[in-house]
């Protein structure tokens, strides 16, 4: 996942190497906590995990998980390999249902195609989910395999360009920026993404002219550009949507003209459906 964090780190757009996300809270005691626990345990990107190392991982006892494990493989939650569990279809059926990331996609993908076939770019969109940035779809070809980053993963917002939209628009910003402060405070390093002057202002010029870059910050030879997507006659912003070409391209002023007009019409054809399910920026996700 690192590559695909480099892109869209926009250039990334993954969590740091090694980093396993942590399992949502859930009550430990009741059966259905336990099982929380045993799918949250696939959270950090594994595919396949042993009885042992799934109960390392998700904190419930050995002999709990395989009884679990078991009756979660009868329902299709999950699959059982030579290897270990592994979740089942009945998950991937269940996500796909999701209304508001599920209509986003449909409406947004064959704008999302029509992006990609005029520039040659990499192309993701993204939502907020959390503090995080969560990625909806992708779409680039076999030679930008590196810089492509995973449908469903989540990273910082601070991590990605796509992350740094979605944060100038939010309502929590200046709670990450005091979060920054404090961490400098303790001896945190400056760089900067985390000098808090410098992201307050890269955050206002978002704000006045709609959209955000990296150059080569995360992937060398990548810059990225991404623009924020609001309802059509709305200043709310649902989701963004960003391009990742080679850094020698000169046409990034046409770069981000498509950008825009590609966020306008997805504005547009939620508009036409009468979606207003999806998240609002800086709201839990």
């Amino acid at each position: 996942m690192r590559a695909s964090a480099q892109a869209e780190r926009e250039t990334s757009e993954q969590a740091a190497p090694g980093t396993e996300p942590e399992v949502p809270e859930a009550p430990a005691s009741s059966v259905l906590g336990k099982a929380h626990l045993v799918l949250g345990a696939f959270a950090s990107g594994s595919t396949c995990l042993g009885l042992s190392e799934l109960s390392r991982r998700s904190g419930v006892p050995k002999a709990t998980v395989h009884r679990l494990g078991t009756e979660l493989v009868q329902l299709g939650y999950l699959s059982r390999t030579a290897r270990g569990y592994q979740l089942g279809w009945r998950i991937f059926e269940l996500g796909r249902l999701v209304p508001g990331p599920a209509h986003l996609r449909t409406v947004a993908r064959p704008v999302m195609l029509d992006l990609r076939a005029a520039t040659q770019a990499v192309v993701h969109l993204a939502v907020p989910h959390g503090t995080d940035c969560c990625y909806l779809e992708r779409l680039g070809g076999r030679r930008e395999a590196a810089v492509v980053a995973a449908v469903g993963s989540n990273v910082s917002r601070l991590l990605t360009v796509s992350g740094r939209v979605l944060l100038a628009y939010s309502d929590d910003q200046e709670d990450v920026i005091a979060e920054i402060e404090a961490q400098r405070a303790d001896g945190l390093p400056p760089t900067d993404r985390l000098d808090p002057t410098a992201l307050r202002a890269e955050l206002a010029q978002i704000r006045a002219r709609r959209w955000a870059q990296e150059r080569e910050s995360c992937m060398f030879g990548y810059k990225s550009f991404a623009v924020p997507i609001m309802y059509y006659g709305d200043d709310r912003v649902i989701a963004t949507i960003s391009a990742t070409v080679p850094a020698d391209r000169r046409d990034d002023q046409q770069l981000i003209h498509a950008l825009w007009a590609t966020a306008a019409d997805i504005g547009r054809g939620l508009h036409r459906q009468g979606s207003r399910t999806e998240p609002r920026v800086g709201m839990a996700g």
